[in-house]
């Protein structure tokens, strides 16, 4: 091949070389914002709006190891303590425990994860039992079926108790919404926590 032919290939190298976009510069999650909302699920009791805002925190994809590691084990101990999808708990713990096998929570985090193991045994045990609806309700909640919980609960006409209406509530299940919607009382004297509830969304046949 000649000088000539050689000049016009090696133009082409150099300019498919110049055309090839630079890699992406990955951008994590700033620790102040992650501070942020770790902060407030800290500090937030209700099982259900943490579960909800530590899982949205989880879902994003510039958490560094650290501070997914971090979420992780909080919304673990959340869930168990709050007796909130135990099976879920376990397996926050087994993640932690995967990505930070030399952490300082290790030795708390195994034994935690047996608990939840326990719990969701036990409530799975009784789940096979005949229940009333709101021990039933309790039960699906600590497995994580909280959504089918709901439903059934809005479906049977029967008013949680009170801390099954925070629970609700706290999920988005239940709304204030006086006389509108299908009321979560419906027969007998209200219950003040239930006084103006309303089941959130349209009628359920």
């Amino acid at each position: 091949m000649t000088f000539r032919y050689l000049i016009p290939i090696l133009l082409l190298g150099f300019a498919a070389c110049e055309t090839v976009p630079p890699e992406p510069e990955i951008v994590e999650m700033s620790q102040a914002g992650f501070d942020e909302v770790f902060t407030r699920a800290q500090s937030n009791p209700s099982p259900a709006s943490v579960d909800k805002a530590l899982s949205e925190l989880l879902n994003r994809t510039d958490l560094s190891e650290m501070q997914r590691a971090e979420a992780l084990y909080l919304r673990a101990d959340k869930r168990w303590r709050g007796k909130f999808n135990a099976p879920g708990a376990a397996s926050d713990y087994e993640q932690f425990l995967q990505m930070r096998p030399l952490d300082s929570k290790v030795a708390d985090a195994r034994r935690h994860q047996g608990f939840a193991r326990n719990d969701a045994r036990a409530a799975e045990s009784r789940l096979r039992s005949l229940q009333n609806l709101s021990k039933w309700f309790d039960d699906k909640v600590i497995m994580g079926a909280f959504p089918e919980a709901a439903a059934r609960y809005r479906r049977s006409g029967l008013t949680p108790t009170e801390r099954q209406t925070y629970t609700l509530r706290e999920g988005g299940y239940i709304c204030s919404g006086g006389s509108a919607g299908q009321r979560v009382h419906k027969y007998g004297p209200t219950p003040s926590y239930a006084a103006g509830l309303v089941w959130c969304g349209g009628a359920v046949s």
